[in-house]
């Protein structure tokens, strides 16, 4: 072989350390961590006003809530499904604590009950889905229309009388710790515990294996039923830990609260990398990716957009980040197919 051969190959050839970084964060994870860096480095010149403490604090507190819903929202992407129901069962989550929850009512029992029918309301959607094989976007888009119906008939006009969530729920949701709201704190604990699970346990493997094919994880032996209705118990519950955090932190929720969540979550999954026919998935892609959409929305807003205009945005920004991450990945496979063709090539030296 030679000299100029050799130093070429080598050139090619990159450190451990770097091979090892791009297995385990690729491309598609990434994405979201720069945009959220370009984001903020535009945002401070133009926007300063979005970078204030007050909106920082509204911003994470927000985020918080959209983080959570978005996890939920990834994990049925997990599983191969698509959840159009989030926003409605967000809604009926924050709308039970402020109906229920008026004075002299037991507030953690009104809090587990609002998070058990979430959970409920989601396991439904994973029965007709998992085991009834019915089109995720038909089911979820259906129970969507039936809980939006339920909710209107069920609260009328208003939540309550006073329409106010519980004091207790709104001094744990509403306090900051410098800058940052406890929503997104609480958020960041649920993420870690949920990346914990997903990376060190079976059942978490399991979730992204039986995503990714369903028919070689039978051939195996896992449970795909049983993984797939805790799937979505999980992301139920995740949904009911959202609304309930989401109506402490407004205090005075109304019926359409989680109606911005249908979309939003899917444009997380979407910037995130989350591959939307299944398998695995990042937690901290989501994070990185709901405080992305998050501060977007409020720097549109800070301008002077419109909330259908900001609605508008978020759609191009989803299609423009999915767009972005297949052409990476193409990008990186075929930069990777031509080192290797390089690399088999016979040495002429």
């Amino acid at each position: 072989m030679t000299t100029s051969r050799a130093a070429e190959r080598l050139r090619s050839e990159s450190p451990q350390w770097i091979t090892d970084l791009k297995y385990r964060w690729p491309a598609r994870y990434r994405a979201s961590w720069i945009a959220l860096v370009v984001l903020l480095l535009i945002v401070g010149p133009v926007v300063p006003r979005a970078l204030s403490a007050p909106s920082v604090e509204l911003v994470s507190a927000l985020a918080g809530v959209l983080i959570l819903a978005a996890l939920g929202q990834m994990l049925i992407i997990m599983v191969g499904a698509l959840d159009l129901s989030v926003g409605a069962i967000v809604s009926v989550a924050a709308g039970m604590v402020v109906h229920y929850g008026g004075e002299g009512a037991n507030v953690a029992g009104v809090i587990a009950g609002a998070v058990l029918v979430s959970v409920l309301l989601s396991l439904a959607n994973g029965v007709m889905i998992s085991l009834l094989r019915l089109n995720p976007l038909i089911v979820t888009l259906a129970t969507f229309g039936i809980i939006t119906g339920a909710i209107r008939l069920w609260t009328g006009v208003s939540l309550s009388v006073t329409g106010q969530a519980p004091e207790a729920l709104t001094s744990f949701a509403q306090p900051a710790l410098t800058v940052f709201n406890a929503v997104f704190l609480y958020a960041l604990v649920v993420a870690v515990l949920l990346s914990l699970l997903l990376t060190k346990t079976r059942y978490g493997r399991h979730i992204a294996f039986v995503g990714s094919n369903r028919r070689a994880a039978r051939a195996l032996g896992m449970s795909i039923v049983p993984t797939e209705l805790g799937t979505f118990a999980i992301a139920g519950l995740l949904y009911g830990v959202a609304g309930v955090l989401l109506a402490g932190f407004l205090g005075t929720p109304d019926v359409q609260s989680g109606a911005i969540y249908q979309l939003s979550t899917i444009t997380v999954a979407g910037i995130a990398g989350v591959m939307f026919g299944g398998g695995p998935a990042s937690v901290a892609s989501v994070v990185s990716a709901s405080a992305f959409l998050q501060m977007l929305d409020q720097g549109l807003a800070i301008l002077g957009l419109g909330a259908g205009s900001r609605v508008m945005v978020q759609g191009f920004v989803l299609v423009v980040a999915v767009g972005a991450i297949t052409l990476a990945q193409y990008s990186a496979s075929g930069l990777s197919r031509g080192i290797g063709l390089r690399r088999r090539r016979p040495s002429t030296g």
